[in-house]
């Protein structure tokens, strides 16, 4: 008996231990970006929600948080954020509220990570973050387009959303799902996703990220009819930022490749800015990222260098801050295309490496026969020859497209 006691005691401490994370409920995540930030900078997420960052670890790029929903601050048990450790927000609502008890239902809404490295530009620290937001049950919804939808599409066939957006599997390889999205054919953003992973598209502006579109790629596998891929919890909400990119004549923002035929797809791009004013602090960011950052800056022309960039739409913005620590905002989008020459030379290799596997395997074959052969050139000495042959056909091709796309 004194056993069975034991048990039931371990079983009921098991479950008062469970019991609370087993209450926890999380809607459908409505917010993800991934941007940098610096001491003072000020976020604006959905529902009303916003965050400060008020300090920073210059060596690991920790963050020291406050929270606000609809601009009051909101106690936290930790408004620390660190990439071990990420900074969690959740909200108990009341459901059933009555004399002698009250039903709390707790809502998991945001989840803050720094990436856990620190870039210093001009003196300047900026640490990468993680935003994750969830919808919050009491707070108003905006109007979206879609949201928390589950969809399935055929590889190679347009899914059409709503507002002219349009997304397409691309491809399959080594359990990694090429995503397109395109508003009124335009790219918009092309990315590789894994299962579980979500595909995500936002958009940067003076009050913060904007999250466009969300989807959660919750599984694909391949029938006799090809590929077949399931999106879950769907998000998608009219993009308000983009149009909003007027810049005055008394500010220049280009873009431009470094290289001729354009800005592609794996390249860098140079950003070229003008100021006519001083300013106490000037940064370039693209898509929420900082490029570059100066400061007590003259009036003249800059350039900043970007990394290399994915096929899609982007966004170049100019923040200037003044003497009075008032910040502006002027924004450039630029559209970078696919690289067709650099996919053709990777299909190249691809097909080189397999063909000369191909081989290789062949001789291994030909070596575990049993039979009395004559005497020939050594087996290793045929699968050279024959890569050989492979490697140069196959910059004969490369040379020929290199010629026609350049």
């Amino acid at each position: 008996m004194k056993y069975i006691h034991f048990v039931i005691i371990c079983i009921c401490v098991v479950f008062l231990c469970v019991s609370p994370v087993a209450g926890l409920e999380t809607k459908t995540m409505i917010h993800y970006s991934e941007p940098d930030v610096s001491v003072r900078d000020e976020i604006f997420l959905e529902q009303g929600y916003s965050l400060r960052v008020l300090d920073m670890n210059s060596k690991s790029g920790d963050v020291w948080i406050s929270l606000y929903l609809n601009g009051e601050e909101i106690e936290l048990d930790d408004n620390f954020a660190k990439e071990d450790d990420s900074l969690e927000y959740i909200r108990s609502v009341i459901v059933d509220e009555d004399e002698d008890d009250e039903t709390e239902i707790d809502y998991f809404i945001l989840r803050i990570t720094p990436e856990g490295s620190v870039k210093n530009s001009d003196g300047k620290l900026y640490s990468t973050i993680y935003i994750e937001q969830y919808l919050d049950p009491v707070e108003d919804v905006d109007d979206y387009l879609i949201l928390d939808k589950s969809y399935s599409l055929k590889k190679g066939d347009e899914l059409e959303l709503a507002g002219l957006y349009t997304i397409e599997a691309t491809d399959v390889d080594d359990d990694e799902l090429s995503l397109e999205l395109r508003l009124n054919g335009k790219l918009l953003k092309e990315d590789k996703v894994e299962e579980g992973e979500y595909f995500h598209y936002s958009v940067y502006s003076d009050t913060g990220p904007q999250t466009i579109f969300l989807a959660n790629v919750k599984g694909f596998f391949e029938t006799d009819e090809g590929i077949t891929v399931f999106l879950n919890h769907v998000l998608l909400q009219q993009d308000t930022v983009s149009g909003n990119t007027g810049v005055p004549e008394s500010i220049d923002i280009d873009v431009e490749s470094p290289v001729d035929g354009g800005l592609k797809a794996g390249r860098v791009a140079i950003i070229n800015y003008y100021l006519d004013e001083s300013y106490s602090e000037v940064r370039i960011l693209i898509d929420g990222e900082v490029m570059d950052s100066r400061n007590q800056v003259s009036p003249g022309t800059y350039k900043a260098v970007t990394g290399e960039l994915d096929a899609g739409i982007h966004k170049a913005t100019l923040m200037t801050i003044d003497d009075d620590d008032d910040a502006s905002y002027y924004s450039e989008e630029f559209s970078v295309s696919v690289n067709i020459k650099d996919n053709i030379t990777e299909s190249i290799v691809e097909f080189a490496s397999s063909a000369a596997e191909g081989f290789g395997n062949g001789t291994a074959s030909d070596k575990s026969a049993n039979f009395s052969l004559p005497s020939l050139p050594s087996t290793s000495n045929v699968s050279n020859m024959v890569s050989l042959i492979v490697t140069a056909g196959v910059f004969v091709v490369f040379l020929m497209f290199f010629k026609k796309f350049r």
